[in-house]
């Protein structure tokens, strides 16, 4: 069991959390529905932030503080993956014409951490610091497909369905994840969204497990199973590149922008 100082850091996480750009306003009961945590250790946790200047109190809603700011900066200078990744992100952009970005896994979610947009007029449309289910889209499945440990997490919150095509049961699921496996790569065709189809591939840290997930998106018409099969092994290559900038695996042919 977690010491209670860590226990109340991570409800405090949970509470921050709930704050997206979708969502930069939320009130007690909004926090409440998003945590599932009792509406007295709610109140406490959002009355600590309030002190600290992690929230601020606008009415009967609260946002998140400016002071988070302060860590942003340093957050992002201390981030080599960030730095590596982003020309190679664009780069993808560029090479198949769709929406590129960078995630990282935080328990059960995947959270953008690099985005770049397509030229196209009809694009998928992310933002940094998005944060999407593991269990539907390419990026979650690559999460899952190298790591127990994410598979684990995603099975534990629940396989909620999105769209028809989400895939809920674990046989089938367990499926795709070998087919990820084998393929190095993974193809989602509107299971968050319906019209959205994504293409990813793993970028392996230390040990082999995804220290980030590449991936594409972009609407079906243009991103189907053909289009996919074309650049998937790009994708794959590029987070292979990702990762010998990093050191965590050998430089090859792909590994310079």
């Amino acid at each position: 069991m977690a010491e209670p100082g860590v226990r109340v850091l991570g409800r405090a996480c949970d509470v921050l959390d709930c704050f997206t750009e979708a969502a930069p306003r939320l009130g007690v009961a909004d926090i409440r529905s998003r945590t599932g945590l009792p509406a007295t250790t709610v109140a406490r946790i959002v009355s600590t932030l309030q002190q600290e200047g992690l929230l601020v109190r606008e009415g009967d809603l609260y946002r998140v503080g400016l002071r988070v700011l302060v860590w942003s900066a340093p957050a992002r200078s201390g981030s080599s993956l960030l730095g590596i990744a982003q020309p190679f992100v664009e780069q993808l952009r560029d090479v198949t014409g769709e929406s590129a970005g960078l995630y990282v896994r935080q328990g059960a979610t995947r959270v953008v951490v690099v985005g770049v947009m397509s030229n196209h007029s009809v694009v998928y449309r992310s933002y940094v610091g998005q944060v999407l289910p593991l269990h539907a889209g390419a990026a979650g499945k690559c999460f899952m497909a190298f790591d127990d440990d994410a598979l684990g997490a995603a099975l534990d919150a629940g396989l909620r369905r999105y769209t028809d095509s989400t895939v809920v049961g674990r046989a089938e699921l367990d499926r795709q994840l070998a087919e990820v496996r084998e393929l190095g790569w993974a193809y989602t065709e509107g299971e968050r969204e319906a019209g959205l189809n994504s293409v990813a591939a793993p970028v392996p840290g230390f040990g082999g497990r995804p220290e980030a997930v590449l991936a594409i998106g972009g609407p079906s018409f243009r991103l189907d199973r053909a289009a996919a099969e074309r650049v998937g092994p790009i994708v794959a290559s590029t987070a292979q590149a990702i990762a010998a900038r990093m050191g965590h695996v050998p430089a090859g042919e792909h590994a310079d922008v």
